[in-house]
């Protein structure tokens, strides 16, 4: 399955909703409930979940940004942008960093960011294994037949005769 084909599945839309739905309650009953002053990890996990969840979203929108060997810079770098930007908004108008010092703040903004690209390249983990075949169905089978070359063409360039000889000739 390509990752075009992927982005169209409704229960890929369906997980991301629901994703969503679970990281907004972890959120905001983090903070309803003073479980990110209690927890000392809360915040690392619902940041992780939502950098796993923003690019679930990304992938659902843009799904030929996940294409190629630099799609886990590309979709890291723009979940660090997104999660940069909750940060500047969660310094400007939240009050519950209130008392901390700069440092301390800095220090917690680094470590929100991290883990947000870490969630974001755990779904690109995720996409790839599902849009991966297994390595056995690429060339060939086990019993040296061709699995996706059709007309009996292999992947060395050579040929499957149907009476037990290859395209030089030789026998099985």
């Amino acid at each position: 399955m390509n990752r075009l084909d992927l982005s169209r599945k409704p229960w890929l839309w369906l997980f991301v909703g629901v994703w969503a739905v679970v990281v907004s309650a972890l959120h905001f009953g983090g903070l309803a409930y003073n479980v990110y002053t209690s927890i000392w990890w809360w915040d690392l996990l619902t940041h992780t979940l939502s950098g796993f969840g923003v690019a679930g979203v990304l992938f659902l929108v843009f799904p030929r940004t996940f294409e190629g060997a630099r799609a886990p810079l590309v979709i890291g770098g723009i979940v660090l942008a997104i999660g940069a930007g909750f940060e500047v908004y969660e310094y400007l108008f939240k009050d519950f960093w209130y008392g901390w010092s700069m440092a301390y703040y800095a220090e917690d903004t680094l470590i929100d960011l991290v883990v947000d690209v870490l969630g974001a390249l755990g779904f690109v983990a995720f996409v790839n294994g599902l849009t991966k075949r297994p390595a056995e169905n690429v060339d060939s089978c086990s019993d040296g037949t061709s699995a996706d070359y059709p007309d009996g063409l292999r992947s060395d360039g050579g040929e499957d005769s149907t009476d037990g000889t290859d395209s030089d000739g030789n026998s099985d």
